[in-house]
């Protein structure tokens, strides 16, 4: 599994992130992790990627091109809430791995 999908589970479930999927937002607008300079560097296939992994991947596909998505049920109790993204997440390290390595 590569460095920058480690490091963004990582950064999804050490700090409680995860939580943050289950607020309102817009659909279609990125949930995790936030358009920031320093995110979009470290976790995103786009111009601001820094790994040489994702900088392949943007040469050859674009920076609009999707890696994976999901829908994200809102109703899910929150005792459960966790192993949806858990699942959720696993089903994204499938999609990010076939695509980037």
């Amino acid at each position: 599994m590569s460095k920058v999908w480690k490091k963004f589970e990582k950064h999804l479930f050490d700090s409680g992130n995860w939580t943050k999927l289950f607020n309102k937002h817009s659909p279609g607008q990125r949930v995790y992790p936030p358009n920031t300079k320093t995110q979009n560097a470290e976790h995103q296939v786009n111009s601001e990627a820094t790994n040489t992994a994702l900088k392949k991947y943007v040469s050859k596909y674009g920076t609009h091109s999707n890696v994976a998505a999901a829908k994200i049920p809102v109703d899910v109790p929150d005792d459960k809430q966790e192993e949806v993204v858990k699942d959720l997440v696993a089903d994204f390290r499938k999609k990010f791995s076939s695509k980037i390595g």
